[in-house]
């Protein structure tokens, strides 16, 4: 697949290296999804993410009667459209917070809130200009009354290539599936973790005999984890496989594996051998390897009343024989499912999400992302942080979120959430969390960003009969400068 992208790729006429939207930007995201799930960007590929600002380019040209007319879809795609020139663009942002405790939230790059008021600045830079080269770069800092500071760099990474076949090396962050309140493989709940991805930045239209595939995806990384962990220094590779048959339906699988480090082999045999997924989960064994594997489909239905997206991921964490034979395949299932309406009742400017994810199931939900038989040295974990699904280990997520979008660009978000947690302790741990919040542009330079939330917890670790309880609240303003054609 590598080689015919890359043969395809100089063929192609010349065209500009795709930087990435990064984790800063949400409205972008949030926007493309809305246009996605209304039948707007016929051939592009959502669910795998960051996206490429050049993807969503050319989604919109090929899809251009969606910026045309006067409703408030058209207005949305107009403004994706500016978010997506090809420019050097440089975000910095100053903000105060205040939590009851410290927390880092989910899904937001493992950045922390320290306890009580703190403050936090952060800078977003991105550069698509060059002809063969991009760059993007994301920062945080953060300092608490208490003395708690500290800074985390976020997605960080030099990309040069072709539309159809780029290298992209830096600090790395990946999101598998169609899940928006976490996917079961990778999701950027950890930090950025150091690491190379090679990948098609533009989705390549498979010609000939395999034309039924539509257009088609592929996504490889291999990253170094930390060296505070039970084996120090292990591998992570991470690949993915999407293809869209149709503007209505989007497929996709994906493969985790974890291996190497400190004591164990790493070279390119062991990847091998890994790869393969055979005898790699025996204690004491020299190839020992965790395996997180799964697919997912996307099914859009844009009924002009009532449009509707409705998802479906499934992946297995280890590995059985299929059918009893020595063929691997994934075992001990978990699920996301969710429904998007991203207009309700015809009304671009409302959507509604209701997403539902368990790893609970048949008595493996223990077995999920901790990796026991390494003892943890190939927890499905970066710094302390989940790199799938933020409900963790043995648990359950259900959550209900809307949007009202005041303008193409700002709106007003409200978030509904339960997690349960079953084997936190002797009972279930059930945290409730309700958020509202808005994010908009008070000009074509300055952004500002919102959101108070209040969480309830009940049975906390799994201690039966108490309770615990957070209020937090945030505010950031930011100034943009950008410059390109």
């Amino acid at each position: 697949m590598a080689l015919i992208a890359f043969t395809a790729a100089l063929a192609a006429a010349t065209a500009h290296a795709a930087d990435l939207f990064l984790t800063g930007e949400r409205e972008v995201y949030l926007a493309v999804d809305k246009l996605n799930a209304m039948g707007r960007l016929p051939g592009f590929l959502a669910n795998t993410r960051p996206y490429s600002v050049a993807a969503v380019r050319a989604a919109l040209d090929d899809g251009n009667a969606a910026s045309h007319g006067f409703g408030f879809d058209a207005q949305l795609a107009r403004w994706v459209s500016h978010a997506t020139r090809q420019t050097l663009l440089v975000r910095g942002a100053a903000g105060l917070e205040a939590d009851e405790k410290r927390e880092t939230r989910a899904i937001e790059g493992g950045v922390p809130t320290p306890k009580g008021v703190s403050g936090r600045f952060s800078l977003l830079a991105r550069e698509d200009s060059n002809p063969y080269v991009s760059a993007h770069a994301s920062a945080a800092t953060f300092f608490g009354e208490a003395g708690d500071d500290g800074t985390r760099i976020g997605e960080t990474a030099l990309e040069t290539g072709f539309p159809y076949a780029a290298l992209q090396f830096g600090k790395i962050t990946t999101w598998y599936g169609p899940g928006r309140r976490g996917a079961l493989l990778f999701t950027n709940n950890a930090q950025s973790y150091p690491g190379a991805r090679f990948h098609n930045p533009l989705p390549i239209p498979v010609p000939g005999f395999f034309s039924f595939l539509g257009n088609v995806q592929y996504d490889f990384f291999l990253a170094r984890m930390e060296e505070n962990r039970p084996i120090p220094h292990p591998l992570l590779f991470g690949m993915r496989l999407a293809a869209r048959p149709d503007r209505y339906l989007e497929i996709g699988v994906s493969r985790a594996m974890m291996y190497g480090g400190h004591g164990h082999a790493s070279g390119i045999g062991a990847w091998w051998d890994a790869f393969k997924g055979l005898e790699t989960n025996d204690p004491g064994e020299e190839g020992l390897v965790n395996q997180v594997a799964g697919f997912d489909v996307a099914l859009t239905l844009p009924f002009r009343f009532q449009p509707i997206q409705a998802y479906l991921e499934m992946a297995g964490e280890d590995e059985a024989g299929l059918l009893g034979s020595s063929t691997p395949a994934p075992s001990k299932f978990a699920y996301v499912a969710g429904v998007f309406l991203p207009s309700l009742f015809g009304n671009a400017a409302y959507d509604l999400r209701v997403e539902w994810a368990r790893n609970h199931w048949r008595g493996n939900g223990p077995a999920w992302y901790v990796h026991g038989t390494s003892g943890g040295g190939y927890a499905h974990f970066y710094r302390g942080r989940v790199l799938g699904h933020p409900m963790g280990t043995d648990a359950q997520d259900l959550s209900v979120q809307g949007h009202w979008f005041l303008l193409p660009s700002t709106y007003l978000e409200l978030t509904l959430a339960r997690t349960d947690r079953f084997s936190a302790g002797p009972s279930k741990e059930r945290t409730d969390r309700g958020s509202a919040g808005i994010v908009g542009w008070l000009s074509e330079n300055v952004r500002a960003e919102g959101e108070i939330a209040i969480e309830k917890v009940k049975n906390p670790a799994g201690l039966p009969g108490s309770t615990a309880e957070d209020a937090s609240f945030r505010v950031a303003f930011s100034y943009q400068l950008g410059s390109g054609k």
